[in-house]
């Protein structure tokens, strides 16, 4: 349910962009969201679609695109990603499920993921955080982008 949460502080975060930047209607908005989320990409854009009304957003697509996380090794400093620990991430989710700890609780990987360089579990995962990657704005007939 926190995609409606979500959702508000996206539109409110738009809003007030456009607000600051005198945008009257905004066509598209991107959305980074991290692969490791509780989120539902259909009920994020269900709730966005509803809370958008009446708002410069009105007429707003919203695009999300997937971040896939990035590792980074604290002993040697190697950063990787989760293509890099593919057959570890495939090994977890085969003893799990789908609902696999690392899906619930990134924070986990020391537990269940090492370093492909130097083995060490020692790790942390970056790009946890959703991002509004642009925003794509309709100015005198025309769409511009904004990053």
């Amino acid at each position: 349910m926190h995609e409606w949460s979500v959702a508000d502080a996206v539109i409110r975060t738009v809003i007030n962009w456009a607000e600051e930047n005198h945008v009257k209607e905004v066509t598209k908005v991107k959305l980074g969201i991290p692969s490791y989320s509780f989120l539902e990409v259909d009920i994020l854009k269900e709730a966005f679609d509803m809370m958008k009304k009446d708002s410069v957003l009105d007429h707003a697509e919203l695009e999300i695109v997937i971040k896939e996380p990035t590792f980074v090794c604290k002993n040697c400093g190697y950063e990787f990603s989760s293509n890099d620990v593919k057959d570890q991430l495939d090994t977890v989710r085969s003893e799990f499920g789908e609902e696999y700890p690392l899906h619930l609780m990134p924070a986990l990987a020391p537990s269940f993921l090492k370093c492909p360089k130097c083995g060490s579990h020692d790790i942390i995962v970056k790009s946890q955080d959703i991002t509004i990657d642009g925003i794509e704005v309709k100015e005198s007939g025309t769409a511009e982008t904004v990053s």
